[in-house]
């Protein structure tokens, strides 16, 4: 009889083990499932921005085309888009500079917009060319599905600027913008 017990109680105990292991489970098989449609919905969003053509890319760092990495204000250093004008601002919080915010604040027209999405990476690519009163400037960006973005600037000298930052739309951005140089 007290064997009986305790091979019951030995075969509760492994009873109650696998149901605690299968919970386990369905709960890290739950916030997998949750993520992955986080996930899809900013992807959406973020493709929804760029379609709209109403978003800002606010650059934490600017690169130069020698490699050297510059963290800046991405309240001073943007990529503006709204709808057919774009503005592309590099600033700095020391000095004044020709746009009043120590560096230079380009204006102007795009000229030419596309959007590519790649389904199997979660990815867009954007193309546009901006026809400034100081140049005509080529914008490649690729953004991410977080809305994590890299764009690179190259003009008709050689040379190229890149930003990287956060894709924001123009309601949530906090940027300000200087003069536009002339």
């Amino acid at each position: 009889m007290k064997r009986l017990i305790i091979f019951m109680g030995i075969f509760l105990a492994g009873v109650i083990s696998v149901q605690a292991q299968d919970e386990a489970l369905s709960r890290k098989e739950m916030k997998k499932q949750q993520k992955k449609a986080q996930d899809e919905q900013k992807y959406i969003r973020t493709g929804e921005l760029l379609d709209s053509m109403k978003f800002v890319l606010e650059a934490d760092y600017l690169d130069n085309q020698r490699g050297t990495r510059v963290i800046v204000p991405n309240t001073l250093n943007f990529i503006m888009v709204d709808s057919t004008s774009a503005v592309l601002q590099i600033g700095r919080n020391t000095g004044i500079g020709r746009n009043g915010v120590g560096g230079t604040t380009a204006e102007g027209i795009i000229s030419k917009y596309q959007v590519t999405k790649n389904e199997k990476r979660k990815t867009y690519d954007v193309r546009m060319n901006v026809n400034t009163n100081i140049g005509n400037y080529d914008v490649f960006m690729m953004v991410a599905a977080d809305g994590s973005a890299r764009a690179t600037l190259s003009g008709l000298y050689p040379g190229k600027l890149v930003w990287d930052g956060d894709i924001v739309s123009l309601e949530e951005t906090i940027t300000y913008q200087g003069r536009t140089t002339y």
